[in-house]
Protein backbone atom coordinates (compact mmCIF):
# COMPACT_ATOMS: atom_id res chain seq x y z
CA UNK A 1 0.00 0.00 0.00
CA UNK A 2 1.33 3.45 -0.94
CA UNK A 3 1.91 6.03 1.79
CA UNK A 4 -0.76 8.36 0.41
CA UNK A 5 -3.29 5.53 0.58
CA UNK A 6 -2.31 4.85 4.18
CA UNK A 7 -2.73 8.52 5.11
CA UNK A 8 -6.09 8.67 3.33
CA UNK A 9 -7.29 5.76 5.44
CA UNK A 10 -6.15 7.56 8.61
CA UNK A 11 -7.92 10.74 7.54
CA UNK A 12 -11.12 8.81 6.92
CA UNK A 13 -11.05 7.29 10.42
CA UNK A 14 -10.30 10.68 11.95
CA UNK A 15 -13.16 12.32 10.05
CA UNK A 16 -15.64 9.72 11.33
CA UNK A 17 -14.57 10.66 14.87
CA UNK A 18 -14.93 14.37 14.14
CA UNK A 19 -11.16 14.93 14.16
CA UNK A 20 -8.75 16.54 11.73
CA UNK A 21 -5.01 17.13 11.35
CA UNK A 22 -2.78 19.45 9.37
CA UNK A 23 -2.62 18.37 5.75
CA UNK A 24 1.11 19.10 5.90
CA UNK A 25 1.68 16.52 8.65
CA UNK A 26 4.45 14.24 7.29
CA UNK A 27 3.59 10.75 6.11
CA UNK A 28 5.60 7.73 7.16
CA UNK A 29 8.80 6.84 5.37
CA UNK A 30 8.60 4.23 2.59
CA UNK A 31 11.77 2.61 3.90
CA UNK A 32 10.37 1.39 7.23
CA UNK A 33 11.72 -2.03 8.20
CA UNK A 34 9.64 -4.62 10.01
CA UNK A 35 11.26 -6.41 12.93
CA UNK A 36 11.66 -10.16 13.05
CA UNK A 37 8.78 -12.09 14.62
CA UNK A 38 10.96 -13.65 17.31
CA UNK A 39 12.22 -10.23 18.37
CA UNK A 40 8.65 -8.95 18.67
CA UNK A 41 7.62 -12.04 20.62
CA UNK A 42 10.57 -11.73 22.98
CA UNK A 43 9.78 -8.09 23.64
CA UNK A 44 6.14 -8.85 24.42
CA UNK A 45 7.04 -11.76 26.68
CA UNK A 46 9.73 -9.79 28.51
CA UNK A 47 7.33 -6.94 29.27
CA UNK A 48 4.73 -9.26 30.83
CA UNK A 49 6.57 -10.03 34.08
CA UNK A 50 7.57 -6.36 34.44
CA UNK A 51 3.93 -5.31 34.14
CA UNK A 52 2.94 -8.04 36.61
CA UNK A 53 5.55 -6.87 39.11
CA UNK A 54 4.38 -3.27 38.74
CA UNK A 55 0.92 -4.49 39.78
CA UNK A 56 2.17 -6.33 42.85
CA UNK A 57 3.53 -9.69 41.63
CA UNK A 58 6.79 -10.78 43.24
CA UNK A 59 9.73 -9.13 41.45
CA UNK A 60 12.11 -11.99 42.27
CA UNK A 61 9.74 -14.54 40.72
CA UNK A 62 9.29 -12.30 37.68
CA UNK A 63 13.02 -12.10 37.12
CA UNK A 64 13.46 -15.82 37.70
CA UNK A 65 10.86 -16.59 35.00
CA UNK A 66 12.58 -14.24 32.56
CA UNK A 67 15.93 -15.89 33.19
CA UNK A 68 14.45 -19.35 32.73
CA UNK A 69 12.89 -18.27 29.42
CA UNK A 70 16.13 -16.54 28.36
CA UNK A 71 14.39 -13.20 27.96
CA UNK A 72 16.49 -10.90 30.14
CA UNK A 73 18.30 -9.56 27.07
CA UNK A 74 14.96 -8.23 25.78
CA UNK A 75 14.45 -6.01 28.85
CA UNK A 76 15.33 -2.33 28.92
CA UNK A 77 17.80 -1.04 31.50
CA UNK A 78 14.93 0.64 33.36
CA UNK A 79 13.00 -2.63 33.49
CA UNK A 80 16.01 -4.51 34.84
CA UNK A 81 16.55 -1.90 37.55
CA UNK A 82 12.89 -2.08 38.50
CA UNK A 83 12.92 -5.86 38.82
CA UNK A 84 16.26 -6.04 40.61
CA UNK A 85 15.94 -3.05 42.94
CA UNK A 86 12.43 -1.69 42.63
CA UNK A 87 13.70 1.51 41.01
CA UNK A 88 11.24 3.65 39.13
CA UNK A 89 7.53 4.37 39.49
CA UNK A 90 5.33 1.28 39.00
CA UNK A 91 2.85 3.43 37.06
CA UNK A 92 5.35 3.79 34.23
CA UNK A 93 5.40 0.04 33.67
CA UNK A 94 1.64 -0.29 34.15
CA UNK A 95 0.93 2.06 31.25
CA UNK A 96 3.23 -0.07 29.08
CA UNK A 97 0.50 -2.72 29.13
CA UNK A 98 -1.08 -0.74 26.29
CA UNK A 99 2.14 -1.17 24.30
CA UNK A 100 1.99 -4.89 25.05
CA UNK A 101 -1.55 -4.95 23.68
CA UNK A 102 -0.28 -3.57 20.36
CA UNK A 103 2.49 -6.17 20.20
CA UNK A 104 -0.07 -8.91 20.90
CA UNK A 105 -2.25 -7.51 18.10
CA UNK A 106 0.76 -7.35 15.77
CA UNK A 107 1.34 -11.04 16.49
CA UNK A 108 -2.32 -11.92 15.76
CA UNK A 109 -2.90 -12.89 19.38
CA UNK A 110 -5.76 -10.39 19.58
CA UNK A 111 -8.06 -9.75 16.60
CA UNK A 112 -8.61 -5.99 16.61
CA UNK A 113 -6.86 -2.77 17.57
CA UNK A 114 -9.23 0.02 18.61
CA UNK A 115 -7.47 3.21 19.72
CA UNK A 116 -10.63 4.37 21.47
CA UNK A 117 -10.68 1.38 23.83
CA UNK A 118 -8.29 0.26 26.57
CA UNK A 119 -6.77 -3.19 26.29
CA UNK A 120 -9.07 -6.07 27.19
CA UNK A 121 -9.44 -6.82 30.92
CA UNK A 122 -8.70 -10.47 30.15
CA UNK A 123 -5.41 -9.70 28.41
CA UNK A 124 -3.47 -11.29 31.26
CA UNK A 125 -5.02 -14.68 30.43
CA UNK A 126 -3.39 -14.59 26.98
CA UNK A 127 0.07 -14.35 28.53
CA UNK A 128 1.97 -17.15 30.28
CA UNK A 129 0.73 -17.70 33.85
CA UNK A 130 3.62 -16.57 36.04
CA UNK A 131 2.00 -17.93 39.19
CA UNK A 132 2.58 -21.48 37.95
CA UNK A 133 5.74 -20.65 35.96
CA UNK A 134 4.01 -21.49 32.68
CA UNK A 135 6.29 -21.73 29.66
CA UNK A 136 6.02 -19.29 26.75
CA UNK A 137 5.94 -22.16 24.24
CA UNK A 138 2.15 -22.14 23.72
CA UNK A 139 2.03 -18.42 23.02
CA UNK A 140 4.98 -18.74 20.66
CA UNK A 141 3.16 -21.47 18.77
CA UNK A 142 0.07 -19.26 18.26
CA UNK A 143 1.87 -16.09 17.21
CA UNK A 144 2.09 -14.93 13.60
CA UNK A 145 3.31 -11.47 12.67
CA UNK A 146 0.84 -9.38 10.67
CA UNK A 147 1.73 -8.07 7.20
CA UNK A 148 3.83 -4.91 7.06
CA UNK A 149 1.03 -2.82 5.51
CA UNK A 150 -1.29 -3.49 8.46
CA UNK A 151 1.37 -2.36 10.92
CA UNK A 152 2.30 0.75 8.94
CA UNK A 153 -1.37 1.70 8.61
CA UNK A 154 -1.87 1.37 12.38
CA UNK A 155 1.31 3.34 13.04
CA UNK A 156 0.19 6.21 10.83
CA UNK A 157 -3.17 6.41 12.60
CA UNK A 158 -1.42 6.37 15.99
CA UNK A 159 0.84 9.20 14.82
CA UNK A 160 -2.14 11.27 13.66
CA UNK A 161 -4.04 10.66 16.90
CA UNK A 162 -0.95 11.59 18.92
CA UNK A 163 -0.77 14.88 17.01
CA UNK A 164 -4.43 15.55 17.81
CA UNK A 165 -3.79 14.95 21.51
CA UNK A 166 -0.68 17.15 21.54
CA UNK A 167 -2.62 19.98 19.92
CA UNK A 168 -5.30 19.68 22.57
CA UNK A 169 -2.64 19.84 25.29
CA UNK A 170 -1.12 22.96 23.71
CA UNK A 171 -4.56 24.57 23.75
CA UNK A 172 -5.13 23.54 27.38
CA UNK A 173 -7.91 21.13 26.48
CA UNK A 174 -8.70 17.51 27.33
CA UNK A 175 -8.00 14.90 24.63
CA UNK A 176 -10.95 14.98 22.20
CA UNK A 177 -13.27 12.21 21.04
CA UNK A 178 -12.82 10.11 24.19
CA UNK A 179 -9.15 9.44 23.50
CA UNK A 180 -6.74 8.70 26.34
CA UNK A 181 -3.27 10.17 26.07
CA UNK A 182 -1.34 7.27 27.64
CA UNK A 183 -3.14 4.73 25.45
CA UNK A 184 -2.19 6.53 22.24
CA UNK A 185 1.37 7.28 23.35
CA UNK A 186 2.21 3.74 24.48
CA UNK A 187 0.58 2.14 21.46
CA UNK A 188 2.39 4.48 19.11
CA UNK A 189 5.68 3.67 20.86
CA UNK A 190 5.15 -0.04 20.20
CA UNK A 191 4.21 0.53 16.56
CA UNK A 192 7.16 2.84 15.92
CA UNK A 193 9.45 0.25 17.53
CA UNK A 194 8.02 -2.50 15.34
CA UNK A 195 8.97 -0.50 12.26
CA UNK A 196 12.45 0.63 13.29
CA UNK A 197 15.82 -0.62 14.48
CA UNK A 198 15.94 1.73 17.46
CA UNK A 199 16.00 0.43 21.02
CA UNK A 200 12.73 0.63 22.94
CA UNK A 201 13.78 3.62 25.05
CA UNK A 202 15.22 5.48 22.05
CA UNK A 203 11.99 5.59 20.05
CA UNK A 204 11.15 9.16 19.04
CA UNK A 205 7.56 10.21 19.65
CA UNK A 206 7.78 13.66 18.10
CA UNK A 207 4.67 15.00 16.44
Amino acid sequence: METDQIRSKSLSILAKAGLSILISLPVLDDGLELRDQDEVLNRLLSMGPVAAASCGFDRVKSLAWLRREKLVASLTDAEIRFLERGDGPPEHFQTQIEAMWVLAWALCLVPQLDFWKDCDNHFVTLMPNLKVSQSSSELRRKAQLRPRDELVTACDLAYCLHWVIRQAEIEGKEPPSGLKSYVIVERRRALEWLLSKESWDAISLDT
